[in-house]
């Protein structure tokens, strides 16, 4: 053994006494280690000096928060006679703590016997802060995590194609029924997508990775337990140096916001209290046999309207008249099963039948008469024997030829049915007519009319009317839908109902469409040369007017004709366009939105748009159809659906406007919703440019008067 010589000791001596490092020597063992040597870095980092601390055990730097579990770990080391590393909480003479990175090493003699330990000590209260700090963020984003209503995840699609999953987290055990703690691979994910969504979820993850786009997706999961969940995806792809691609993404549950879609599409498409399809769904009823291939056979459809009906609300009350409701939906669906016949509540107490295909053995004069009779039969409803006599209005289609437009077919076919059920309500209660052309003036006007459309702008027989929209609370003029007119010189006032669709047809629609917006931005900017606050006036587009060429065209051209701001303007589009709306259509829609003007969905509620068509579309505004507030005393169904639309609507941050509003109630009621504009005659009817500067000069709120 080789002993040091005095030389080196004292060189070993300096060093312990001038090092940073804090150093302590135990001594003997048998007398509980006591401290022999601690250098002047240990009096600087515990405030003890030698005197205090000299012939005492190492735990007088122990406290009341210190690890017992790591002081027993030094412990057992000591007695073992092992070295030992570890992080414990110490404290300074004046009681301060701090943490203490420490090590332990055993002092043997040349036996092998040990005869005290070193200790050399470092202040690691830094970085202990530090690591207690990510630990504490880490928990929280895995509680952040663990709490989503999804989970979060890491996808790779690697070079060779295969896709894999390299992180998901702790919560996709439980939105897939799996125990916790057992490892959800890539493969078991993908197991559990539905069947119906995994081709597609595929599909779109090799689609982003292309385009290195975001991926977005909504897909459903089935759990162990055969649940079915909804979610969404999105996450931006990323190229990796080494050409995989990575997703880095959350998907959020979306399984309630689905359920409302569904039933909202439901409410919008059917009757509640009837459980009956709607008029909507009963015009797609009817296209649908239009559409199909041409049998030698002829179709029939006949609106039932209850006589009195009224009676029975106000004398039995409307609780009663929801039974016989009822009673008579049943009754109807009864009739037209044997027919695979659909049976419809158009609202109120005004029903429907269309029968696909009518028997040569009974004719639609015989059907109609049935259908009476079947109503008339005495109905025993909350202990009240009630008789019901209806009015029936039928009107046929022969299936024999080609229909070169469906849609224009049915809309005929109803308006014939309708024109037969009003001419029978004329001849009396019971009544049942079907349709004949004698029944009709319409024809002869609409000969004249499309005879003298070119004429219309040329002789100057066109005019703007301006339907006030209203703050709900104030009364405030907040916006004005233009609406256009056209004084015949021999057949008067015509409704736009009239001429609307002869202009579409006939290309008219182009030049009327013009007109329409260049003499709406001149008045505007009229109303203002006279000193006018102008609210934000909005025009009617067709989608045959956006696929005409030109469009963008004629817009800048009003707007330089006039000096208009586009910002005081909006286009009111039809739902359908949501979802028909070709990439052209977009296209036209963007640019329209690249100028300032605003858009608007009319007539929300009536076509089958869903949140994605919502939130994919550069929209501002929506408007509620009319028909859900116009029937919002009858039927609880409609309360039900505005409050889903508003609810849409804010989801969606864009303005909502109710239109049809004629009552009192129906304004607090769409007020209390969250609905915060309002159009309808409750207000004002369409007014003349005239009359609507009147009131614009006048600041005047309405309505003008209480409407009950």
């Amino acid at each position: 053994m080789i002993k040091a010589s005095a030389n080196a000791k004292t060189d070993l001596e300096d060093a312990m006494m001038t090092t940073s490092c804090a150093m302590l020597v135990s001594g003997d063992p048998a007398r509980d280690h006591p401290i022999i040597f601690v250098n002047p870095a240990f009096t600087q980092l515990t405030g003890y000096e030698p005197s205090d601390i000299i012939g005492r055990n190492c735990r007088l730097l122990q406290g009341a928060d210190t690890d017992v579990d790591v002081a027993a770990d030094i412990h057992r080391a000591i007695g073992a006679g092992e070295p030992i590393r570890c992080e414990i909480l110490n404290y300074r003479k004046n009681g301060d703590p701090f943490w203490n990175d420490l090590r332990i090493d055993p002092i043997r003699n040349k036996f092998g016997i040990v005869t005290g330990f070193v200790g050399v000590q470092f202040d690691a209260t830094a970085s202990h802060s530090v690591r207690e700090a990510q630990l504490a963020t880490e928990l929280r984003l895995e509680d952040i995590i663990s709490h989503v209503p999804g989970y979060v995840y890491r996808r790779i699609l690697k070079t060779d194609g295969s896709i894999e999953l390299s992180y998901l987290s702790p919560s996709i055990n439980r939105t897939l029924g799996i125990a916790r703690g057992i490892l959800v691979t890539s493969a078991t994910f993908y197991d559990h997508v539905h069947p119906e969504d995994r081709q597609e979820l595929i599909r779109a993850i090799r689609q982003s990775a292309t385009d290195l786009s975001v991926f977005r997706e909504e897909f459903r999961l089935v759990s162990s337990t055969g649940a079915v969940r909804w979610f969404r995806s999105d996450a931006l792809a990323r190229l990796l140096p080494n050409g995989d691609i990575m997703w880095d993404g959350i998907a959020i549950e979306i399984t309630a916001e689905r359920k409302s879609e569904t039933d909202l599409a439901f409410l919008a498409f059917h009757d509640s209290l009837t459980g009956l399809c709607n008029r909507d769904l009963f015009k797609s009823a009817l296209l649908k046999v239009m559409s199909s291939p041409s049998r030698d056979e002829e179709l029939a459809i006949f609106f039932i309207d209850l006589d009195s009906f009224q009676e029975i609300n106000d004398s039995l009350g409307q609780e009663v008249g929801d039974d016989v409701l009822r009673v008579v939906g049943d009754r109807l669906t009864k009739f037209s099963k044997g027919a695979a016949g659909t049976v419809a509540r158009l609202g109120g107490d005004e029903f429907a039948i269309l029968i696909p295909a009518v028997s040569p053995a009974e004719p639609v004069t015989e059907l109609a008469l049935r259908i009476h009779a079947e109503l008339a039969q005495p109905m025993h409803v909350m202990g009240q024997e009630i008789i019901v006599q209806a009015c029936v209005g039928a009107a046929m289609h022969s299936r024999t030829s080609e229909i070169s437009d469906p849609a224009d077919v049915c809309s005929e076919l109803m308006k014939q049915a309708d024109l037969a059920l009003l001419a029978a309500k004329r001849e009396g209660r019971g009544s049942c007519l079907v349709y004949a052309s004698d029944l009709d003036d319409r024809f002869q006007n609409r000969m004249a009319l499309r005879q003298s459309l070119h004429n219309a702008i040329l002789n100057d027989q066109l005019e703007l009317h301006y339907q006030p929209l209203v703050d709900l609370a104030s009364g405030r003029i907040v916006g004005a839908e233009a609406l256009v007119r056209w004084n015949h010189p021999e057949l008067g006032l015509q409704r736009p109902d009239l001429f609307i669709p002869l202009a579409e047809k006939s290309g008219f629609i182009v030049p009327l469409g013009a007109w329409v917006i260049n003499e709406a931005m001149r008045q505007s900017q009229a109303w203002r040369l006279q000193g006018f606050t102008t609210p934000r006036i909005s025009m009617n587009v067709s989608s045959v007017q956006l696929q005409k060429p030109g469009f963008i065209a004629t817009i800048e051209e009003a707007l330089a004709n006039t000096g208009a701001d586009p910002r005081d303007f909006e286009f009111e589009l039809t739902e359908g366009l949501l979802i028909e709306a070709s990439t052209e259509i977009l296209s036209i829609l963007s640019a329209i939105k690249a100028f300032g003007f605003w858009i608007t969905i009319d007539d929300f509620g009536t076509g089958n748009a869903t949140f994605k068509y919502l939130r994919d579309f550069p929209i501002d505004k929506i408007k509620i159809d009319q028909v859900f507030v116009r029937q919002l005393v009858i039927d609880s169904s409609d309360a039900f659906i505005i409050h889903a639309m508003v609810a849409l609507a804010r989801s969606l941050s864009v303005t909502i406007v109710a239109e049809g509003i004629e009552t009192e109630m129906q304004r607090e009621f769409l007020r209390r919703e969250g609905c915060q504009v309002g159009q309808g005659y409750l207000f004002s009817m369409p007014l003349m440019a005239e009359d609507f500067g009147w009131m614009l000069q006048n600041h005047v709120a309405l309505p003008m008067f209480t409407r009950d």
